[in-house]
């Protein structure tokens, strides 16, 4: 019982600052878990520091948002705008509608990837997983699927959170981010367009 009544007004001091830290450690794994994700195909044959740097923040990634999700049941955690900001970045308490958005940026895109060339499923079925790594075209086709995610995540992520803050500030008004929900769609769409431009001509 001492221990319990000691321990636990030190974790609600101290559920602040641990907020703030995962706060600012998520985005910062998650970025760079976004950017390396080229390095996700290559787990499988051609290991380099930034496959390992890519592990690395995939670990890190669930330990500060279970981190985060724990420390905001605390009676100690902000409250107010930073709470939602906070909710976000912890995955907690989530509109129904920003659930079925993310949903939909993890699996249309390799949808339509896979609609769109099918040389991939090709290879896997004529080789076979073992041999299909070796060859320099499944290689291909899987970069251009990872950077199709990469792009959407990028482009998808940001009108993921403008939608969870007005479903924030909008309570009363539910219905109004299932309304959203394409328009969320279309501009990741129009996101991938214009950032895989801008990647293509930096890149020559």
């Amino acid at each position: 019982m001492t221990t319990e009544r000691v321990e636990r007004p030190l974790l609600e001091s101290l559920a602040p600052l641990v907020c703030f830290a995962a706060s600012l450690g998520i985005p910062i794994v998650g970025g760079v878990a976004i950017l390396g994700l080229l390095q996700i195909p290559r787990f499988f044959y051609d290991w380099t520091l930034l496959t390992v740097a890519e592990v690395g923040s995939l670990l890190a990634l669930p330990v500060l948002l279970f981190l985060l999700r724990y420390c905001l049941q605390l009676p100690g955690a902000p409250q107010g705008s930073y709470r939602s900001v906070l909710d976000f970045l912890a995955m907690r308490r989530w509109h129904p509608a920003l659930i079925a958005a993310l949903i939909g940026l993890l699996v249309l895109p390799g949808v339509w990837f896979f609609r769109v060339d099918k040389d991939l499923i090709f290879l896997l079925r004529i080789l076979g997983w073992p041999r299909a790594l070796k060859s320099g075209d499944f290689r291909d086709d899987l970069d251009r699927v990872t950077t199709l995610y990469q792009l959407a995540l990028m482009g998808g992520i940001p009108l993921l959170f403008s939608l969870h803050m007005l479903s924030r500030w909008q309570p009363k008004r539910p219905f109004l981010v299932w309304l959203l929900v394409p328009v969320l769609f279309v501009g990741t769409a129009v996101a991938v367009v214009v950032l895989g431009t801008i990647a293509h001509f930096a890149n020559n």
